[in-house]
């Protein structure tokens, strides 16, 4: 008998290689988050190897909905913010963009293979989504709002933008890094982030939770007690981390992947005897795109599949008609359907 805890990490390459070599014939995968982004390969051929490449094959699965409606889960109020790139962004954006255009399949909307010249090109699109200049102002409003409504900014959790290690194909290998060598751009942004926070409530006990934090019980004992308000992180609380006392959680990254984001707003959601609701803003960076681009069928295809992540954010919250507002604009632009 094989047990897989996390059983999507078995579909990175370096172990995929080797499940050839396991002879068990009776094998349990165990997983939140089975699926890999970007890594249909590796997700057919974990199929396989447990036996549901039907994707109807499942022993057991138990929906966060289902978790939401049986109270293992509390309820949650969802706001998706939208953020415009600068016009300097935008001018990179667009570069990358055509030249992205040129390995596109239009045929079936998606990009084939996964070449070095093309994953590089769409790590280097997700770094400017991730590193968005106009993230900064709402945040700083959502905090200010939320800061001049409670009095208090207790029990928040603030995911920042990431730097050198966007949630590109590898991120189900790298979840415990929070960037590499040499990388300040990285290690300024949380600063960042961290300093509008107290900028606000000067007052305001605010804690970087990032890799190589010491002391990281005491850290989320202080947090739990409200004695530490506010922790910014970038992907240390994905994994691990219990925290069930937050209420509210401001996701800056725009991560895509869904792995990521099911954990995040899986710590979010964890019931605690004196937290009645969740809130979460979540800042979905969108490009606007000239609908007689070259580039604008392949922008409108990605746009779609990142916005499944706010889709699914909606549906399961108190108020999914506020999403369909703040995106009608660009749903309507963009001719797509958020339900």
């Amino acid at each position: 008998l094989l047990i897989a805890d996390e059983a999507h990490n078995m579909g990175s390459p370096r172990i995929l290689n080797r499940l050839s070599g396991v002879k068990y014939k009776r094998r349990i995968g165990l997983s939140a988050t089975p699926e890999r982004q970007f890594n249909d390969m590796g997700n057919n051929a974990l199929r396989k190897f447990f036996g549901c490449e039907d994707l109807e094959g499942y022993t057991f699965e138990f929906s966060m909905q289902e978790a939401i409606d049986k109270g293992y889960l509390c309820r949650y109020f969802y706001y998706p913010h939208l953020v415009r790139l600068t016009d300097e962004e935008m001018s990179e954006y667009m570069k990358i963009s055509i030249q992205l255009a040129k390995f596109y399949n239009y045929d079936n909307d998606s990009f084939p293979g996964s070449g070095d010249i093309l994953m590089r090109l769409l790590l280097k699109r997700k770094r400017i989504v991730h590193k968005a200049k106009n993230k900064e102002s709402i945040f700083e409003s959502i905090i200010r709002d939320w800061y001049n409504a409670k009095g208090s900014l207790k029990y928040t959790l603030v995911y920042v933008p990431e730097g050198s290690r966007p949630d590109d194909e590898s991120a189900d290998l790298y979840d415990s890094e929070e960037s590499i060598p040499g990388d300040d751009y990285t290690d300024s942004l949380i600063d960042t982030y961290t300093n509008m926070v107290q900028a606000i409530s000067p007052t305001t006990t605010v804690k970087k939770f990032i890799s190589g934090t010491g002391e990281r019980k005491q850290i989320l004992e202080d947090f739990a007690t409200g004695k530490l308000e506010v922790l910014t992180s970038m992907k240390c609380l994905d994994e691990g981390v219990d925290v069930p006392r937050s209420e509210l959680a401001i996701f800056c990254a725009s991560t895509g992947n869904p792995r990521q984001f099911i954990q995040r707003r899986g710590r979010i959601l964890r019931n605690h005897p004196d937290k009645k609701r969740a809130v979460i803003h979540d800042l979905v960076v969108v490009p606007e795109i000239s609908s007689v681009s070259e580039n604008f069928n392949m922008e409108r295809s990605l746009l779609a599949s990142e916005l499944k992540r706010v889709r699914d954010f909606a549906l399961m919250s108190e108020n999914a008609d506020f999403a369909y507002e703040e995106l009608k604009s660009v749903l309507d632009y963009y001719d797509l359907s958020l339900f």
